[in-house]
């Protein structure tokens, strides 16, 4: 092959595998990988489809300073309302600060119970969240009659159609995205913030440490408990890149168990910048890491009794 000579994309299929390969740019690789030969075209597109969503939050004309999606179970009812009873108390604290807070969940599984077949495996799903689904076999219908009550009294919910467990944590993430870049104001809020239903956020701190970062940072890349050798994360996530992991998300496998991996991936396909914010802890790190009576912005929800 010259140097310098213009081919045309017919021409390259032609040439030696090494030659092709200087054609390769590594970004738009690791989106899509088109140089690799396939039988059948990948699908990867989750098939999701949002069945209901909030009338307040991220709704017409109705504006807000931060947004958080709480990522919740479908058997979650007690944990959404302890939730609620602390946004509660984040407002009378934060007066001026406008927060919408909405609930992801999916649906309730039919058949199976606790026990899962992945990949010719057996999995049984231990503990307490395990003991519910076993106690709610065959009462979906059960479910869905609280749940239609729960939306209706409180209007934050987000609910998609796809199977709510442990397993499915990725598809609950993936509708989170969106929903977010469907329904939600990007040119007014520069963060959004995505949260387990057992860990709290401090607003007030939050929006502190929001104000101290520039606005095309804030805007293009996302904060949280980055793991060290993994690159996983609980994230607060910024406005201009939500529309494109929403995107990205089609065309990256999603048979992960762990949402936070998943995301990892994509943010890494992208070249989303992650930030490790200290006071951002998951689950018993605070208890290991941070000095007993030291703030925080995110933690399990049991250290708030702490402060």
């Amino acid at each position: 092959m010259e140097s310098g000579k213009w081919v045309s994309f017919k021409e390259i299929g032609s040439y030696n595998r090494s030659i092709w390969r200087l054609a390769i740019y590594p970004n738009v690789w690791r989106t899509y990988p088109q140089d690799v030969p396939t039988k059948k075209m990948p699908n990867y597109n989750f098939p999701i489809h949002i069945l209901k969503t909030s009338n307040s939050v991220c709704s017409g004309n109705i504006k807000h300073d931060l947004v958080i999606v709480v990522k919740s179970g479908i058997f979650g009812w007690d944990k959404r309302d302890q939730f609620r009873a602390f946004v509660q108390r984040q407002k009378d604290l934060n007066p001026n600060t406008k927060l919408g807070v909405v609930f992801s969940i999916g649906m309730p599984r039919k058949h199976g119970g606790r026990m899962f077949n992945r990949d010719g495996h057996t999995t049984v799903l231990r503990g307490p969240v395990g003991d519910m689904m076993d106690a709610y076999i065959g009462r979906d219908n059960e479910v869905m009659q609280k749940i239609e009550e729960e939306m209706k009294k409180y209007d934050d919910i987000v609910l998609a159609d796809y199977e709510d467990t442990y397993y499915n944590l990725t598809w609950k993430t993936i509708t989170n995205l969106r929903w977010i870049s469907a329904f939600c104001d990007k040119l007014r809020n520069d963060m959004f913030v995505i949260i387990d239903d057992d860990h709290r956020v401090n607003v007030s701190m939050l929006m502190r440490f929001l104000a101290l970062i520039p606005r095309h940072i804030k805007r293009t890349s996302i904060f949280g408990r980055i793991a060290k050798y993994d690159g996983a994360f609980r994230s607060p996530l910024s406005a201009d890149i939500v529309d494109d992991m929403a995107v990205g998300s089609a065309y990256t496998r999603y048979n992960y168990v762990h949402e936070d991996v998943y995301l990892g991936l994509l943010a890494f396909k992208l070249g989303i910048p992650l930030y490790n914010i200290y006071t951002m802890f998951d689950h018993q790190e605070y208890e290991r890491r941070w000095p007993p009576n030291s703030s925080f912005m995110v933690a399990e929800s049991k250290y708030w009794n702490m402060i």
